[in-house]
């Protein structure tokens, strides 16, 4: 087993790593940036040569061009049917065009066929077989199962079917997660040792949704979702944007081993330390929608040592990301304030072990997962 794998289990665990882990998302080969990327072309980061994980982003969206708008853009549509195009500026991604459930029935939709997606995971192997057999592998769901419910109606007409028809609601995001937990082989196939899903669940000031309805309705088939992989012998990962403040005292107790947070200020840092540090793995980046954006790099830098001071312990519990990211790219100052940061801290481990404790203070990890991977 590499050093790298070995360092990202151990944080998993809290089993002493020898180091920080770092995790990227700028993967030469496979990052593409919701498609508008050729990965053949990306480049890592300065500074993060020598990271630990890899993030396979944004491949549970697989697109095929269908069509042109009057402008020339490309117009694709996913494998669920949804169309977007990609705009000419670069302040974001993708636009939706269509819908495949707005105005239907869900009775008479076809949901895709996983095995579709085989050729995909076979490129995706053969990369992480040729270039990056020696790094922790984090197979992404994004969009995740409760956004890609949405993209199924189009957000107006999936908040009207909450409150009218929230049946049929629960048996599409059940269905999606289906899908979802039929891909996860493939990942594992294709090399991951983990799969995480991004459950766009969060707004500035709380969930979407109520947080009585998703326990009744969504957080069973979450679980399911969490159970499956864990039996294939992955770890499970959890990624909530927006506020996750209703839900995440209840995290530990699904059993999930990583909770992923990219806007660390929504739902605060000292709110998530005192509901996981100590009990389950953080992997965070410094806050994507404030510091990394329109911060300074002395922002960027303080807040990565708080992230690290919050949930990096002697035992392990902390995985630091890196993010460049693309459309819009975040200045390069701050993303290399970043590297920095979390290099320093790296190059210390095991140092100031009274600064590196995490949790309450009393030295016993209460266990998120229980996975036992090959």
């Amino acid at each position: 087993m590499s050093d790298h794998i070995d360092a990202v289990r151990r944080a998993i665990e809290f089993r002493r790593p020898g180091h920080l882990p770092m995790e990227i998302v700028d993967v030469p080969g496979i990052y593409n940036a919701y498609h508008t990327l050729d990965p053949e072309r990306v480049r890592l980061i300065a500074g993060t040569e020598d990271f630990d994980a890899l993030w396979t982003n944004c491949y549970s969206m697989f697109h095929t061009e269908v069509g042109r708008t009057p402008e020339g853009l490309p117009i694709k549509q996913d494998q669920f049917g949804t169309r977007l195009m990609t705009p000419r500026e670069e302040q974001s991604a993708y636009i939706l065009l269509e819908h495949p459930l707005k105005g239907r029935a869900l009775k008479d939709y076809r949901f895709p066929d996983p095995d579709d997606a085989d050729p995909h995971f076979a490129r995706l192997g053969e990369v992480i077989r040729t270039r990056y057999p020696d790094r922790f592998v984090d197979g992404f769901i994004d969009a995740g199962i409760f956004l890609t419910t949405q993209f199924l109606y189009g957000l107006e007409e999936f908040l009207l079917k909450v409150a009218e028809d929230i049946e049929e609601v629960t048996e599409a995001y059940a269905r999606v997660a289906d899908y979802y937990l039929r891909l996860a082989p493939k990942y594992k196939k294709a090399g991951a040792h983990m799969i995480t899903v991004i459950e766009d669940l969060g707004g500035r000031d709380g969930l979407v949704i109520s947080p009585a309805l998703w326990r009744a309705r969504f957080k069973p088939i979450l679980q399911r979702f969490i159970d499956g992989v864990h039996d294939l012998g992955l770890y499970a990962g959890v990624a909530i944007d927006g506020s996750s403040r209703d839900v995440i005292e209840e995290l530990p107790g699904m059993k999930i081993d990583v909770f992923t947070v990219f806007d660390i200020k929504t739902t605060g840092v000292e709110t998530i330390r005192r509901a996981l540090g100590g009990r389950m793995c953080v992997k965070a980046t410094v806050d994507m929608q404030t510091s990394l954006a329109v911060g300074t790099p002395q922002d960027v830098t303080r807040e990565a040592e708080e992230l690290v001071r919050a949930f990096h312990g002697t035992e392990g519990g902390f995985i630091a990301q890196v993010v460049r990211w693309h459309r819009p790219e975040f200045p390069a100052a701050n993303v290399a304030a970043s590297v920095a940061a979390f290099n320093a801290w790296r190059r210390r481990q095991g140092e100031g072990d009274d600064e590196q404790k995490t949790g309450d203070g009393d030295g016993e990890r209460q266990a998120g997962g229980t996975c036992s991977v090959q």
